[in-house]
């Protein structure tokens, strides 16, 4: 099993709004706040699960301001 992270920055005040949304897939993703101020984050993820991150981040990319994403 391999791990991952994702390194992204998104709009600032919904840092909160997406970690409700991974913490509702019950231990498959770690959020890990990198900066609040500026919205940087990671998520750790194992490589199995990473099209299900990927359609997630797809879905409410424009809701939470997706600005870069690093894979």
């Amino acid at each position: 099993m391999s791990i991952k992270t994702l390194s992204l920055e998104i709009t600032p005040s919904m840092v909160y709004f997406l970690r409700f949304i991974l913490e509702g897939y019950d231990n498959m993703f770690v959020l890990t706040t990198v900066d609040k101020e500026k919205g940087l984050v990671e998520i750790q993820y194992c490589q199995s699960v990473r099209q299900q991150l990927e359609r997630i981040l797809d879905e409410i990319g424009g809701e939470i301001g997706l600005k870069k994403v690093q894979w």
